[in-house]
């Protein structure tokens, strides 16, 4: 790899420790004895996942242009990556993960750090009654992931989310001594 400098793997090291933190904070807020009645401990998952995906782009040598569309950040990986990282995640969910349209899931979650943050803006000039319909009619058709307003595929992530912290894991012990 050209990325051996000092300089550069600290920054591969800090982006991996402030994703773990989140996945930590997360995992903290999620917990049985938190009972959080947010959001919160999923996008502090997405938002530890974008680190480890924009970690590993780095690590390919692909800086990219910031965003948050997960897909085209992950088809900047090379291919071995990509089917090591799937193939990891896989392993890690077992049957409970659902990769077969990566590309999907990678779009959902892309979408959600950006609107979950302000969920109320979707259902902007809607009434109480209006809302409440809305939500009723998603249940009476069947209450679907693929129509809902928010999908969340928590199990997809934690496992993609495994395999990228990973892979950087990987490079960071094969690249950067701890100081």
């Amino acid at each position: 790899m050209a990325h051996t400098t000092e300089a550069f793997a600290l920054q591969i090291r800090l982006m991996a420790k402030e994703a773990a933190t989140r996945l930590a904070d997360g995992a903290i807020l999620s917990s049985k004895l938190a009972g959080a009645g947010s959001d919160s401990a999923y996008l502090l998952e997405l938002l530890a996942f974008e680190l480890l995906l924009k970690a590993a782009l780095r690590i390919n040598e692909v800086t990219p242009r910031p965003n948050h569309s997960y897909s085209k950040l992950f088809t900047l990986l090379p291919t071995d990556v990509q089917t090591r990282v799937r193939d990891a995640a896989s392993g890690r969910t077992g049957p409970d993960g659902d990769f077969s349209n990566l590309a999907t899931l990678l779009d959902t979650w892309g979408r959600n750090f950006v609107a979950l943050r302000y969920p109320y803006e979707k259902y902007e000039g809607l009434t109480e009654d209006e809302y409440r319909a809305r939500g009723q009619a998603w249940l009476n058709a069947g209450a679907s992931e693929s129509t809902a307003d928010f999908a969340y595929y928590p199990t997809e992530l934690h496992g993609l989310a495994y395999a990228l912290r990973a892979e950087v894991d990987a490079w960071l012990r094969n690249h950067s001594p701890e100081p």
